[in-house]
């Protein structure tokens, strides 16, 4: 079947009727978009159709498909069999069309639901982010095809003022879309720049300084480092590291301190450890918090201020057999880049393992969500 030929034949015969592609198209029930594509032959006219078609040129259907005049007309037996075609090719279509609605109506509400709640449970995170785009454009994809097939879309289409309308709609989503394509693609190039650079390691007691980490990395690591000693003058062994590496959602880091102490001091820093407390006002009332003691989670007993929260951690770990006091703060900790202080981490396979998770709904001393409150506030 040559489409090119058939389309050349049609254009033909509508310019012997002398008439517009429009004006035919409106007596066969058809876009004339639709017959120009048939005229150019990049699409060929629906079987249910040929018979329509073939009596208003007066040509036998055999001449249309073969794309030139045959001599003599359409017998009634072919033309009553390529009516019974048109008619078993519509309820084909009809059958399957329902189908294609009852499903499509299906994905538009299981995809708006999957939408909201990727709203409703949304974290900035990049994977969150990317989700969230691909279930929006998921869920225009369905509702273009469900109207398609129930034709509400083709009537659309035909009415002018609707179309505008549509026209400037869909001009600004996909203004907004470039936008946060845009956006997305940064986002990317700034993540893979900063992956390519190491992460800052530091180490020696002489680097500890209490003000300057809680200055620089409270609002990352969502701690004011609490538990940490100011000083450590009444240390008699200590020794400090910590490594980091910012990023543009979040700072990954690890900051470890040790300090041993005598049996006077360690009981002196025990007392502050337990005493700790954190005062948050939720925009109404203010919540006084304090450390949570543990002795299941690490290999030591625990005073905990950050357990979780923000994919946080801060804890100190209390070594009384030796006087030793081992003070940490983590952030998205990794326990196999950790492995070297394996022995300070979590004893409990994938606890550090948070996704699906909402995480700013764990403990820490440093926020609160009030009764009357909906959402966080930060020390």
């Amino acid at each position: 079947m040559d489409q090119s030929k058939i389309g050349q034949f049609l254009k033909q015969l509508r310019k012997e009727k002398g008439i517009t592609q429009e004006e035919f198209a409106e007596k066969i029930g058809v876009s004339g978009r639709t017959v120009s594509r048939w005229e150019t032959g990049s699409n060929m006219p629906d079987i249910s159709l040929l018979v329509d078609i073939a009596d208003f040129y007066d040509v036998d259907v055999r001449e249309i498909i073969e794309g030139e005049r045959k001599s003599g007309m359409m017998n009634e037996d072919i033309r009553e069999t390529a009516e019974k075609m048109a008619v078993y090719a519509d309820a084909e279509k009809s059958r399957v069309l329902k189908l294609a609605q009852v499903f499509g109506i299906i994905g538009v509400i299981a995809l708006s639901a999957a939408t909201i709640s990727a709203c409703v449970k949304y974290e900035p995170a990049v994977g969150s982010f990317i989700s969230l785009i691909l279930s929006f454009i998921a869920l225009v994809s369905m509702v273009v095809m469900t109207l398609y097939v129930t034709g509400v879309l083709s009537r659309i289409v035909k009415n002018r003022s609707v179309m505008i309308a549509v026209a400037v709609i869909m001009g600004f989503a996909c203004f907004s879309v470039l936008k946060s394509v845009m956006v997305v693609g940064s986002v990317f190039i700034v993540m893979y720049m900063e992956q390519q650079k190491p992460a800052n390691r530091t180490e020696g007691i002489e680097n500890y300084d209490k003000a300057y980490l809680a200055e620089e990395f409270s609002a990352d690591m969502t701690t004011n480092f609490f538990l940490f000693p100011d000083d450590l003058d009444n240390a008699e062994e200590a020794d400090f590291c910590y490594e980091y590496k910012t990023g543009l959602f979040d700072t990954e880091g690890s900051f470890f301190l040790t300090a041993v102490y005598s049996d006077e001091e360690y009981a002196r820093e025990e007392e502050r450890l337990s005493g700790i407390t954190c005062t948050v006002n939720d925009g109404r009332v203010d919540h006084t918090q304090a450390v949570k003691y543990d002795e299941t989670m690490y290999r030591y007993p625990a005073y905990i201020a950050i357990d979780g929260y923000a994919d946080d951690y801060e804890y100190a770990l209390m070594d009384a057999e030796n006087n030793r006091i081992i003070y940490v703060v983590l952030g998205y900790p990794d326990p196999e880049e950790l492995s070297e202080y394996s022995d300070y981490l979590k004893t409990g396979p994938g606890a550090y393992d948070t996704e699906d998770e909402n995480t700013l709904e764990r403990f820490c001393i440093y926020a609160v969500k009030g009764a009357d409150f909906d959402g966080y506030a930060e020390h």
